[in-house]
């Protein structure tokens, strides 16, 4: 029996990996409207838990819309679909833990997105279409995140669902307001796109990270003073290696 379950395991995992591929490849060689129609069959056949990972699934088509083609850009776009239906297919047992890593990968190409098309082009004159550009990534970001499992693996296990959903809105509502600010002020450092969405990046982290702790109490000093530290190392890094344009 147990070899039996392996053997399903294991071809469930290389079909899963062939699907990944299928959507790298397609989003690379197709016209995107054709890669669209691809990339809906392969993840909602079999339809089965295709809600649970729906947010995320969309966001990455997005990001796959903005993007230029290139094989980087899709051997990394077949990474995280790959990660999306491990967790709508239910093969991830410690599914919090790959809920957080695609928040964070999620995040990241959103922001960097965000300052390749705005940021270059950035001016006084164009500061209201700016804001609405960083509204827009910032309710993307809260509202994947909240919809994530990070709220119910914070909640206490005394809270009730009004509980569960209360601190949903709060946490997206905070992460929103932080995401929209940080990206304002990452547009008017004078470094080039990449540098910019490091740093806003790292900042989004931390907050991201202490932010739901502390709401709950859960914050340390220890804590707090480690994740200070190395968010300070690496801005060093960050900011060091630079190239400022005054």
């Amino acid at each position: 029996m147990a070899e039996k379950l392996r053997s399903i395991l294991k071809r469930t995992s290389w079909s899963l990996v062939l699907k990944a591929v299928i959507f790298g490849v397609a989003w690379w060689a197709l016209p995107w409207w054709l890669f669209l129609l691809v990339a809906l069959y392969l993840y909602f056949v079999p339809i089965t838990g295709a809600y649970k990972v729906s947010v995320p699934f969309f966001v990455l088509l997005l990001i796959t819309l903005l993007q230029g083609q290139d094989v980087i850009s899709a051997v990394i776009f077949g990474a995280v679909f790959y990660f999306i239906i491990l967790v709508k297919d239910l093969i991830i047992i410690n599914r919090r833990t790959t809920h957080e890593i695609l928040m964070l990968v999620l995040s990241y190409l959103l922001i960097r997105g965000f300052f390749l098309h705005v940021g270059g082009s950035f001016g006084w004159r164009s500061l209201l279409d700016s804001a609405v550009a960083a509204f827009a990534v910032s309710v993307l970001v809260a509202s994947f995140i909240k919809n994530f499992s990070v709220a119910d693996a914070l909640v206490p296990a005394t809270a009730n669902s009004r509980e569960a959903r209360s601190f949903r809105r709060m946490l997206g509502g905070m992460v929103f307001l932080l995401m929209w600010q940080l990206l304002i002020i990452g547009l008017f450092l004078p470094l080039n796109f990449l540098y910019q969405s490091a740093v806003v990046f790292l900042l989004a982290v931390v907050l991201m990270d202490l932010v739901p702790q502390y709401i709950f109490g859960e914050l340390s000093r220890r804590k707090a003073l480690a994740t200070g530290i190395v968010l300070f190392a690496l801005l060093i890094i960050v900011l060091a290696s630079a190239r400022w344009v005054l």
